[in-house]
């Protein structure tokens, strides 16, 4: 029985890390993408990766923006 229940809880271990789900985030200046940027987290709330971007700002004459999937 001791077997079955440890047996048990390491399915469910395995199953709750397999269904996070990671973003992808990239970082873009003006249109081109900045290789220097790199993030990728595990999302662990309802919203969708796109909503984890910000929209395109301007700053000193360049445009910014993050965009994740």
């Amino acid at each position: 029985m001791k077997k079955v229940v440890i047996l048990l809880i390491a399915v469910i271990a395995l199953f709750s890390f397999s269904c996070n789900k990671y973003c992808n985030c990239k970082h873009y200046v003006n249109g081109e993408v900045d290789k220097n940027f790199k993030s990728n987290f595990v999302k662990e709330s309802k919203l969708s990766c796109a909503d984890f971007g910000t929209p395109e700002t301007e700053k000193d004459g360049n445009r910014y923006e993050v965009k994740c999937k």
